[in-house]
């Protein structure tokens, strides 16, 4: 989830729109790891309302836990810091 990019509550109604039937999928929202470049990761409170509008519209979805982030070691800083 990328602040100000893909985390808005329209945003979230757009996709549920998108995702018809709702039973066919489960979204696992993957809060951005920084990675020093132009952009910034949503904040977890922008995370979860752009969640629970996504369930309050049928749409089952989850919030991927970070880990390694404190160490520049999680999912994409790894490979851009090698970069």
């Amino acid at each position: 989830m990328l602040a100000g990019v893909n985390d808005g509550r329209e945003q979230a109604r757009e996709l549920a729109a998108l995702l018809t039937p709702h039973r066919e999928f489960k979204l696992n929202l993957i809060p951005y790891n920084p990675t020093g470049g132009r952009y910034q990761a949503s904040e977890r409170a922008t995370i979860e309302r752009f969640r629970s509008e996504l369930v309050r519209r049928g749409v089952p979805a989850t919030v991927r836990l970070t880990r390694g982030r404190d160490i520049d070691a999680a999912c994409g800083q790894l490979a851009a810091k090698a970069a």
